[in-house]
């Protein structure tokens, strides 16, 4: 071989694997992949949707259409109580930010909105663990078991498992070679 394909080769190989790791980076780091729950026969959510922690939890239990179709009744009022929460602490954050870009911001104002918005965001998490709760009645017994485990994670705050033991800040290292 020429000395002149070897060079056209081996430029070819290094362009290659510049694409390769630029669409690395962009997909870990620019553009990472939406959490995405999907139902079967229900359209996508739109773009920047976020599904609900009850959502979450439902697909993660595997729950199947018939009880969803009984569960209905408690998702549509856990949506709507949630969409209006949700609305509340939107219009509260605006407030607060009309507040925070005044000249001379008044503490006492931004102090209530803060314990406002604090009081409203509680308010939706015990909504949604008083939700996940009441699911137990139309699941089956291994859901009702994966459902505690859930709410004991998720939605309660459980603190993290303990880390298995090796060097902190991370996996072991690589070998010497």
């Amino acid at each position: 071989m020429s000395p002149r394909l070897i060079q056209l080769l081996l430029g070819l190989s290094l362009l290659l694997n510049c694409f390769v790791l630029a669409g690395f980076v962009y997909r870990s780091w620019i553009a990472p992949p939406a959490f995405e729950i999907r139902q079967p026969g229900l359209p996508p959510p739109p773009p920047g949707a976020r599904p609900s922690p009850i959502d979450a939890v439902l697909h993660d239990l595997g729950v199947d259409s018939a009880q969803r179709e009984s569960l209905r009744g408690l998702l549509d009022g856990y949506a709507a109580k949630r969409r209006e929460r949700l609305r509340e602490i939107q219009r509260l954050r605006e407030q607060s930010t009309v507040e925070l870009k005044q000249p001379q911001i008044d503490m006492a104002k931004v102090d209530g909105l803060v314990d406002q918005l604090a009081r409203l965001r509680a308010d939706l998490q015990k909504e949604t663990l008083r939700t996940a709760i009441q699911l137990e009645p139309a699941l089956r017994p291994d859901q009702r078991e994966r459902l505690r485990v859930l709410i004991a994670e998720r939605l309660a705050g459980a603190p993290p498992p303990p880390r298995p033991p090796g060097p902190p800040g991370g996996p072991p290292g690589r070998p010497p070679q």
